[in-house]
């Protein structure tokens, strides 16, 4: 054969190589173009669409009870570099976006499937405007559609927890559960006392001081700076922030008073800011009673009056083909904004650290955990 027909025939089957390359390159883009417009937020399509895993109940059922989960740290929304996801994970810690499970409730409402909400608590508390965020979205919740909302505590729900659950139709916990913890911790100061030496940086590993490091803490709530292991800045500068704490304190006292029908002198002078174990907590009227978890979602069955044919479902993800994948992780391989896993746990901690030090917290532990 002729080198000038060799060559001929190369180019074409090169050509022909490119093209067909080129059609799946365009199949495979419309394919996922398609799947992100046609669902958005993943999860709030996915409620939209019906498309449910069932945990609990009769395979088949039309009456749905929708799980939905608050683990963790509550914030408000994520740091905007973050994806849109309604929780994350900090190191070993849950957090959940307040915001987020506002939206996956509104979402639920349009649903007529939908008869209850399974509010699944294990968390220390948080932000108040995550925790509200939550709260406000369950009265919504119930307002338009006159479906129930059972709150389950499993582990623990303190300070922005129970700010969060309490206006649920009823609250259980499971056994040796801790509830409670309704007070305030505003913010915290550091004072470094004659500073002598860093290690790597101001903020790094360590400073050496002459005289020590103090720490205050404003708080409110009987109890609530526990554990405290520091003490300290100027009297005016501590009864301003002290008078926003007691403002949100009293906010809080009321809310909890209000929906659970407790006396607001019993949850200052008595309970305080403490955290009870089941007993206790059902005797001040913080929870309705100890459940496992089964017969917590039986008892939102016959709030719900669906007790003989129902189904507890979550969320569930739609399926991607290998083919959108490939195409996906290659679209944001091309993109240097796009997040690590690493990068994202940053940027949540940073997140929470910010809250602990600027905001006032209604959140039971010791901060300093979160941000090491």
């Amino acid at each position: 054969m002729a080198k000038n027909e060799t060559s001929f025939i190369g180019q074409i089957f090169g050509l022909t190589i490119k093209f067909i390359i080129s059609g799946f390159l365009i199949i495979g883009m419309l394919m996922v173009g398609i799947s992100v417009l046609s669902t958005g937020d993943p999860d709030m399509a996915e409620i939209r669409s019906s498309q449910f895993e069932t945990l609990e109940g009769q395979d088949g059922s039309d009456n749905l009870l929708l799980n939905i989960n608050v683990e963790g740290i509550i914030l408000g929304t994520p740091p905007t570099a973050a994806p849109s996801n309604p929780f994350g994970l900090i190191g070993t810690q849950a957090a959940t976006y307040g915001y987020y499970v506002k939206q996956r409730l509104q979402a639920a409402a349009k649903n007529d499937n939908i008869k209850g909400i399974f509010l699944h608590i294990a968390s220390p508390g948080g932000t108040v405007f995550g925790s509200m965020a939550i709260h406000d979205a369950i009265e919504d919740y119930q307002t338009k559609t006159g479906n129930p909302v059972v709150a389950y505590v499993e582990g623990m729900s303190a300070s922005g927890g129970v700010m969060a659950m309490v206006g649920a139709d009823a609250i259980y916990a499971d056994r040796g559960s801790l509830v409670g913890s309704i007070g305030v911790m505003g913010s915290q100061i550091l004072y470094y006392d004659q500073p002598k030496a860093f290690d790597n940086g101001i903020l790094g590993g360590g400073i050496t001081t002459e005289g020590g490091i103090e720490q205050t803490i404003i708080s409110a709530g009987r109890s609530k700076d526990l554990g405290n292991p520091f003490r300290r800045a100027t009297a005016d500068e501590l009864a301003t922030l002290q008078k926003g704490v007691n403002d949100l304190y009293t906010d809080f006292v009321n809310h909890v008073a209000k929906e659970r029908q407790i006396t607001p002198d019993i949850i200052r002078n008595t309970m305080g800011a403490q955290i009870f174990e089941n007993r206790q907590a059902e005797d001040y009227g913080l929870i309705d009673g100890t459940r496992t978890w089964d017969k917590a979602i039986k008892e939102l069955a016959k709030l719900a009056k669906i007790e003989k044919d129902y189904r507890l479902v979550r969320p569930q993800r739609p399926r991607i083909s290998t083919l959108e994948r490939f195409f996906m992780m290659n679209s944001e391989s091309q993109h240097d904004d796009t997040l690590s896993a690493e990068d994202y746990e940053r940027l949540m901690q940073a997140d929470v650290c910010s809250a602990f030090l600027s905001q006032s917290m209604v959140y039971y532990g010791t901060p300093q955990v979160s941000c090491r």
